[in-house]
């Protein structure tokens, strides 16, 4: 059986509780709506003032961005083995390969539909081409300036993740596989396969030029 006071100094106790928790509920829910459409805010700004840097450029000679504006978040990656990307194997090339989005990794911007690459897949492009070097056990001049390429821009990065030094397999060794945080790639994919789509579907019929990484 439910008790309810009667008195009116057991009932002013009794619904005294009750009323602070709502308020504390109605409060806590209004902030967190207002915290909610005040993010949707934000981020819908966000993506005006990056179509607005984007449209800013026209593309031409040296007017155009350092960077693509493009909402990239950060992501966590434990670097770990694979038995995926070989070397020799008979499916290496197939492989290496299939990391490149449609249209190989280019941008194609302005009015002009003007050429440009994305250092992503430029750095993946000298890895496939290094691997190539080695399965055919033949070096040449593009090979050397993918090595000099990758070099300058791990310096560049200048990552200081300190990665520690354990016994593997009977050697001290560095562990490499420490969680770190990297942008996330999909972003630069997904920007690179919808220009490609655009440029791809354009009615004027006018054919665009290609280009390779070197």
């Amino acid at each position: 059986m439910l008790y309810l006071p009667t008195s009116r100094r057991s009932v002013r106790r009794y619904i005294t509780p009750v009323l602070v928790f709502s308020a504390t509920v109605l409060v806590l829910s209004t902030l967190i709506s207002l915290f909610l459409h005040g993010m949707m805010w934000y981020r819908g700004q966000e993506v005006v003032s990056m179509e607005q840097d984007r449209d800013q450029y026209t593309y031409v000679g040296d007017d155009y961005p350092a960077y693509y504006p493009v909402d990239i978040p950060d992501v966590s990656l434990t670097p770990e083995n694979t038995i995926h990307y070989q070397i020799f194997t008979e499916d290496a090339a197939q492989e290496w390969s299939s990391i490149f989005p449609q249209g190989g990794g280019f941008l194609r911007l302005g009015a002009d539909g003007r050429l440009f690459g994305l250092a992503l897949f430029h750095e993946l492009h000298c890895l496939a081409r290094i691997r190539r070097a080695m399965s055919m056990q033949k070096s040449s001049e593009h090979v050397h300036h993918c090595f000099n390429y990758l070099r300058q821009v791990i310096m560049c990065e200048a990552n200081p993740t300190i990665e520690p030094v354990i016994p593997i397999l009977g050697r001290r060794s560095v562990n490499a596989e420490i969680p770190r945080v990297c942008h996330d790639w999909t972003r630069v994919y997904e920007l690179a396969e919808t220009n490609d789509a655009e440029v791809s579907g354009r009615s004027d019929g006018a054919e665009m030029e290609r280009a390779v990484y070197v």
